[in-house]
């Protein structure tokens, strides 16, 4: 990358994604622009691309894995990252994690996950948010998506009925985070058709 900085369009073309996804992008607040009075246009610095291609892009799955793909949106660092790791322990899965529901959502785009986990109480909007923009967009129809709570009652709080709603938004179960990590990945390997390979050193 030589340019110092983007328009929209270059922006774009540098990181392999439609004209539209950028402005998604800037509208959302995940890739920061400038508007500029001398172009009409935004003007996107260097090192906020770099940025945003290294959330969005990453490692691009291979066509020639036959790796799982798991989506942890969560804004619990260590849990999300604890998860991946006890993930992807077996060398069947790979996972990522987004801390912000429209990170995930951008992710979801690239990475094509398998199963997508939601943690229902994220800083920009919540899970059931989420899961309305993820089942409107085609490719993530039929994902398995799985919604959970650390804080289930300040969820129902904020939405009533709302196992209710997310069973009609698409989400295929909603789950306590109280019962514990090894459960969740447990069910995520049985959800996924793998064993899950316990061994000792």
């Amino acid at each position: 990358m030589t340019k110092q900085v983007y328009t929209i369009s270059d922006a774009a073309a540098e990181a392999g994604v439609s004209i539209d996804e950028i402005k998604d992008a800037i509208n959302g607040g995940i890739l920061p622009a400038e508007l500029s009075q001398n172009v009409g246009d935004f003007i996107i610095k260097q090192a906020d691309l770099i940025a945003y291609i290294r959330l969005v892009k990453g490692k691009e799955p291979s066509s020639e894995t036959n790796l799982k793909r798991v989506l942890i949106i969560d804004d619990e660092f260590n849990f999300a990252n604890l998860m991946k790791l006890e993930l992807e322990r077996g060398k069947q899965i790979e996972a990522k994690t987004a801390t912000y529901g429209k990170d995930g959502l951008l992710l979801a785009k690239r990475f094509k996950p398998d199963i997508v986990l939601i943690d229902f109480m994220l800083p920009d909007i919540t899970g059931d948010k989420v899961l309305e923009e993820l089942r409107s967009m085609q490719q993530s129809k039929n994902v398995k998506v799985l919604v959970y709570s650390a804080h289930t009652e300040e969820a129902v709080r904020q939405v009533p009925n709302l196992e209710q709603r997310l069973s009609e938004l698409g989400a295929d179960e909603f789950i306590s985070k109280s019962s514990g990590m090894k459960p969740l990945v447990a069910k995520i390997y049985k959800d996924l058709g793998l064993e899950m390979n316990v061994t000792k050193k």
